[in-house]
């Protein structure tokens, strides 16, 4: 792999919504969390534009205390000095740091937010980017176990100086969920809140259910849509949201913590819950971990639904969402 080979750059949405901009269906998008967020909802026209704000107002606020790129955010401020103090923050950070360090422990360490201290190794912007040599990786996997994060009531400290964290995986998640509980506030029954792939919606469009669409992991198309019902929470994790492609090797953001490189079991997880928090996490602990322990895993956990792509694009869909889903792409489909 060296320089003279062609980079190609990846970027693209997990999920794209099929919504109707017709009579009451009213949609707002803006950037926030390093992506787009679309707020889109049945409602009074003239009051759209209140609603939507108040949305990423809040949205805007969970981005300030859990962003690693917003100066003085509580990441930020961990990630800075916990290696030598406790440092204090939020009582929603502690919340949603707690729940990632639980769902580290029943996926086996699949999902641990400590990944980022390998994030400098992994600038898939830089335009001369070119993948590690395992002995950095390997230098700095010692600072990658969720253990060594130890939370106490309202304060974060790092057992071994170097460690950092990022939320990239679980804080969009809990932004739509904020989100949706805004809209709610506001009397909208008939929503989705979506943020770069991860999505939750309640209630439905005039009578039909909301519809998301799953792109194909290696075109620039829909390979299935999936009805949604009440409550329904999608997130899904792919190897072509931020990637390099180099000759026949693909890059990409999805960090293995037990190897320090990127996962290569599949190519998309999409995860069905109630729970936009669960959904966004175990979209990337399902990716990393493959399919050999998914599907314990998933034995286990009755209450999520999963779309799978594996790397020779294989499909594997719950039996659940049979009714639901659509497929639109020529693929070998296996229901679980």
């Amino acid at each position: 792999m060296n320089g003279s080979r062609p980079i190609t750059a990846c970027a693209a949405f997990a999920v794209s919504l099929m919504v109707a901009c017709q009579g009451s269906v009213n949609r707002v998008s803006r950037p926030q969390m390093g992506t787009i967020v679309n707020v889109t909802f049945i409602g009074d026209p003239t009051t759209a534009g209140k609603v939507s704000a108040a949305v990423f107002r809040e949205i805007d606020r969970i981005e300030g205390l859990m962003s690693a790129r917003r100066a003085g955010s509580d990441i930020a401020r961990v990630n800075s000095r916990a290696s030598g103090e406790a440092v204090e923050v939020s009582d929603e950070t502690a919340a949603i740091l707690q729940r990632a360090a639980r769902i580290s422990e029943e996926t086996d360490g699949s999902f641990d937010v400590t990944f980022a201290a390998l994030e400098p190794l992994w600038d898939f912007r830089a335009p001369s980017f070119a993948p590690p040599p395992p002995s950095r990786v390997k230098a700095l996997l010692p600072l990658v176990n969720y253990r060594n994060m130890r939370i106490v009531k309202n304060t974060v400290f790092f057992a071994r100086p170097g460690m950092r964290i990022g939320l990239g995986a679980i804080a969009k998640g809990y932004a739509v969920e904020r989100g949706i509980a805004v809209l709610k506030r506001f009397g909208v029954r008939d929503a989705i809140v979506e943020a770069g792939g991860d999505l939750q919606a309640i209630g439905n469009r005039h009578g039909r259910r909301w519809i998301a669409g799953l792109r194909h992991p290696r075109r620039q198309s829909i390979l299935l849509t999936i009805e949604l019902e009440d409550g329904d929470a999608v997130a899904t994790s792919g190897d072509y949201e931020r990637c390099v492609v180099r000759g026949n090797a693909r890059y990409h953001h999805i960090i293995d913590p037990r190897t320090g490189f990127p996962a290569q079991s599949f190519s998309s997880v999409t995860v069905v819950s109630k729970n936009p928090v669960l959904s966004d996490a175990y979209a990337t602990a399902i990716f990393v971990m493959g399919m050999e322990k998914a599907r314990p895993f998933l034995e286990r956990h009755a209450e999520i639904d999963v779309v799978l792509v594996d790397l020779k694009m294989y499909l594997f869909v719950s039996k659940r969402l049979g009714e639901r889903v659509v497929l639109l792409e020529d693929m070998p489909i296996h229901w679980w």
